[in-house]
């Protein structure tokens, strides 16, 4: 609806606004999403639920990223020249993925290794099953922005915001898997899911920074 309309000057300054807010939003609902998860999965001991909720921590830092690209002091002029906060930007959320996907990398393969057995938490499963219904919308409402603005570090966000809502899929997987039929490994391999996941928009995001510069 959006992509294909011709945008003014003045009609980028409302439509960043918008993505200001909505991004705004995000990280309020993603933190609370974090906070949750970091505590249940602390108390059932499951790595799978503490990644859940250092992705929705770093999913946050990306929403921080695009409230700080599309601050509302920024002028006119500003926010059309635009290219140095963009790569800024998106640089800040791949790195971020990175080093994060490292840590719950390591941590999971311990865990197979040492053989940890986590207990499923009732609240994940609504966790899970909230996160399935606001991610895809909170998705298609910034990729469309991130169309019209021409925004990379905004369609990263947005991609980041999809691959959450997967991962929300995934964690719902393998809680029924270890509830039901006492898979444990399955919250290891949960873990190794959101790290593969993490490296994955990192590399591209970083990727996308790269060709911006050149």
């Amino acid at each position: 609806m959006w992509a294909g309309s011709a945008v003014s000057v003045g009609s980028v300054q409302r439509l960043g606004g918008w993505a200001w807010s909505l991004a705004l939003v995000a990280v309020l609902y993603t933190l609370g999403e974090a906070a949750v998860s970091l505590w249940v999965g602390h108390v059932g001991n499951s790595w799978g639920i503490l990644s859940f909720g250092i992705e929705a921590v770093a999913e946050s830092l990306s929403g921080l990223a695009i409230l700080w690209r599309f601050a509302p002091s920024l002028s006119s002029a500003e926010r059309v020249q635009h290219a140095r906060r963009e790569q800024q930007a998106a640089g800040i959320i791949g790195v971020a993925f990175l080093l994060l996907a490292a840590v719950i990398a390591l941590e999971a393969v311990q865990r197979l290794f040492w053989g940890v057995h986590p207990h499923v938490h009732e609240l994940a499963f609504g966790l899970a099953v909230v996160s399935l219904v606001v991610k895809p919308s909170l998705f298609w409402v910034k990729w469309q922005l991130s169309r019209v603005l021409q925004s990379t570090a905004l369609q990263a966000d947005a991609k980041q915001t999809l691959a959450c809502a997967a991962l929300s899929l995934i964690l719902l997987v393998g809680l029924t898997a270890q509830r039901w039929w006492g898979v444990w490994w399955a919250d290891a391999l949960l873990a190794l899911g959101i790290a593969a996941a993490l490296v994955r928009e990192g590399v591209r995001t970083l990727c996308h920074r790269h060709i911006l510069c050149c």
